[in-house]
C-alpha cells in the first residue's frame, strides 16, 4: 500500500515541477514578444513622422565679422506636422543655436546660428539645417 502511495505522490510531484516550469516559460515569453511588439510600434511612429516632416530654407543671411559669424536661415515647414530644428552645419562645421526651434505646418520661422569663424567676401557656403528626426535641407549661399 505505501508503494502506490509513493508513485502517487511522485507523479503529482513532477506534474507540479512541469507544470511550474512551462508556466514560468510562458509568462518570460509573454513579457519578451509584448516588449518587442511595443518597440516595434514606437519605431513605426517614429518612422512615420520622420516621412512626414517637410521643410525647406527660403532664405539666408550670412553676417561675418573678425569675431565671427552669424547665419539666419528662413526655414518654411510645408510638411503636414510640427518640425523641430536642433541644429545646423556650415561648411561642414556645426554652430551654436540657442536651442531647438518648433515650426508649426505651413509657417516660416527664422534659426540662427554662431560659430567663431571668419568667412571670406565672395566664398561659397554649405549650410545644412538639421531637424530633431534627422531630416535635413542643404543649400549653397554665396557670402
Amino acid at each position: 500500500m505505501s508503494r502506490g502511495i509513493s508513485e502517487i505522490v511522485a507523479t503529482l510531484m513532477i506534474i507540479t515541477i512541469v507544470s511550474g516550469i512551462s508556466l514560468s516559460i510562458y509568462v518570460y515569453s509573454l513579457g519578451y514578444f509584448t516588449g518587442t511588439a511595443s518597440a516595434f510600434g514606437e519605431i513605426v511612429k517614429m518612422n512615420t513622422n520622420t516621412l512626414r516632416e517637410r521643410f525647406a530654407v527660403v532664405d539666408v543671411i550670412i553676417r561675418s565679422s573678425t569675431e565671427g559669424t552669424e547665419v539666419s536661415a528662413a526655414v518654411y515647414n510645408y510638411g503636414k506636422t510640427e518640425i523641430t530644428l536642433r541644429t545646423m552645419f556650415l561648411n561642414g562645421t556645426e554652430l551654436s543655436v540657442g536651442g531647438p526651434k518648433e515650426i508649426l505646418p505651413s509657417e516660416v520661422a527664422w534659426f540662427n546660428g554662431s560659430m567663431s569663424i571668419a568667412l571670406v567676401n565672395g566664398s561659397i557656403c554649405s549650410l545644412r539645417v538639421v531637424s530633431e528626426l534627422g531630416n535635413f535641407y542643404e543649400t549653397t549661399v554665396v557670402y
